[in-house]
């Protein structure tokens, strides 16, 4: 089987523009001067005496001194005259335009971390449209050279009516628009665009505004992207964004066509297969295990994560996922019911439970989250029950609140047996009578009975150690149990009676 390589890790860089689209959005009061030539990947606040360096936003102190602003961008609070590219913010304080940078690069990472998970994880044009449609809050899609639809993840009232073919089971931009370009000059324009360009014509529908970026691979032009605007005006930064869309769908056409004589599901659509059901079509599975590198029968753990407070988090749920990809080896991840899970591969990561919690841990703390851990299963084929484990375990420590972060489904085990226990009547009538028994005896003779045989089935039988939790002399210990026995005629000598009586005890006070 040709396995298709993955494709690099990409980094997207900022333009002025883009900080200042943010900021016109929030309604901030600034100026722009650029010319839409600087990029940056980061920003840093200027030290007087160090040296700038390319590829950096310089956000500038009232009392930083000089600052070399005709060759690098910067940010001020407060009138900063310039001859390069920068952005004076007027009426905000030094602080508040640091913390506004770092909300907008955060929300930029998300993005780009998002594109990347697409491109390398076997996501496909339309989830890239999904994701740029909520960044740019309008609908983003795609189609082809002979204008059928490759990504359309939804229609809203106002795009434009598409036509069907049933022989092909696709959607085609309509006929008559088709005819039409063919005899429209300003069309054959665009055809020729190598930039992102807006295409505001009457030959439109509806006289609506788009962003379009063509895709060509060399000079052969393959398809084109598109942003209607329908719910938000069009920014100018938006340009820039778009033509960084337009270079992900050239890298996910050309990943397609790589394995175009592979028609089968992604790997996410199986991994779901199997955690719902542990069964999945063998050439679907095959390519899974093949494209991870993992084999059929080893050791599995299943992760699932739950937010504890989105906005109190270091890092949002897309960067953690590139972050637990990168930092765990032979691990797939993934999104299922709208929370992140992680299937790690115990035997490639060379990894015992103890350390995978000892690793997992930072990243739980700086992104708030609550992990759900399941036992070790042997098989790819037991993720359906290694899913169970999780949730349930997930679920608790998101009930419970506490400063647990990690749990563990042997850690609440006893309490999953416990709630999944169904008999034809009531439970009650088929615990031990003894505890019952006991607690009667006790109100009526004002004894301890009952809680002495419990802390003595909990303490495992231990005379030390329950004497000490019942804190009460071994003699009157000792007697208490032969008082127990001679009432009731239990064997504390058997196993078998003991963990019915505990569990009784259990199930007792949770009725």
């Amino acid at each position: 089987m040709h396995k298709v390589p993955a494709a690099p890790r990409r980094q997207m860089a900022l333009s002025l523009q883009m900080i200042a689209d943010e900021l016109d959005d929030r309604l901030w009061d600034f100026t722009l001067k650029s010319q839409d030539q600087a990029r940056f990947y980061s920003f840093r606040v200027f030290t007087p005496g160090e040296a700038p360096e390319a590829g950096v936003l310089y956000v500038l102190p009232e009392d930083c001194g000089a600052f070399p602003g005709e060759s690098y961008p910067y940010i001020s609070a407060g009138s900063r005259p310039g001859g390069g590219e920068h952005i004076c913010v007027y009426g905000r304080t030094f602080l508040e335009t640091i913390n506004e940078l770092a909300r907008i690069f955060q929300r930029f990472r998300d993005f780009e971390a998002e594109l990347n998970w697409i491109l390398n994880h076997g996501g496909d044009l339309n989830d890239l449209c999904e994701a740029a449609t909520a960044y740019l809050q309008n609908p983003v899609y795609i189609h082809d050279n002979v204008f059928a639809i490759l990504a359309l993840p939804c229609h809203v009232e106002g795009m434009l009516e598409l036509d069907y073919n049933q022989d092909t089971g696709k959607y085609f931009i309509p006929l008559w628009l088709v005819e039409d370009f063919k005899f429209s000059e300003g069309y054959r324009d665009t055809l020729r665009q190598r930039k992102a360009a807006i295409w505001d014509t009457n030959h439109y529908p509806y006289h609506m505004r788009s962003l379009y970026v063509n895709i060509r691979d060399a000079d052969y032009y393959r398809a084109r992207l598109l942003v209607n605007e329908l719910h938000v005006l069009l920014r100018p930064g938006d340009h820039l964004l778009v033509e960084y869309l337009a270079d992900y769908v050239l890298m996910i056409l050309r990943r397609d066509d790589m394995s175009a004589g592979h028609s089968h599901r992604d790997l996410v659509s199986t991994m779901k297969d199997l955690i719902s059901t542990g069964e999945a079509d063998r050439r679907d599975l095959r390519v899974l295990l093949t494209a991870l590198g993992w084999q059929e029968k080893e050791r599995f753990l299943l992760v699932k994560l739950q937010s504890q407070n989105a906005e109190n988090a270091i890092t949002s749920s897309n960067v953690l996922r590139n972050s637990l990809s990168a930092a765990f080896a032979g691990t797939f991840l993934f999104f299922h019911e709208r929370q992140l899970c992680m299937v790690a591969d115990m035997d490639t990561a060379c990894l015992d439970q103890a350390a995978f919690r000892s690793k997992l841990a930072p990243f739980l703390r700086d992104s708030l989250m609550y992990a759900g851990v399941s036992l070790p299963v042997e098989s790819i084929s037991h993720l359906n029950t290694a899913y169970v484990q999780a949730n349930y375990a997930v679920n608790l420590a998101s009930r419970l609140r506490s400063h647990q972060w990690y749990v563990a489904f042997e850690d609440c085990a006893l309490e999953y047996l416990l709630s999944h226990v169904e008999t034809p009547t009531a439970l009650s009538q088929y615990l031990s009578p003894v505890p019952q028994f006991l607690r009667r005896y006790d109100q009526d003779h004002g004894s301890q009975y009952c809680a002495t045989l419990k802390s003595f089935l909990q303490n495992e039988r231990s005379i030390p150690k329950t004497a000490a939790a019942l804190i009460v002399h071994r003699t009157t210990l000792l007697y208490r149990l032969e008082k127990i026995v001679s009432l009731t005629k239990i064997d504390l000598d058997n196993e078998g009676v003991r963990l019915y009586l505990l569990l009784s005890f259990r199930l007792s006070e949770e009725l």
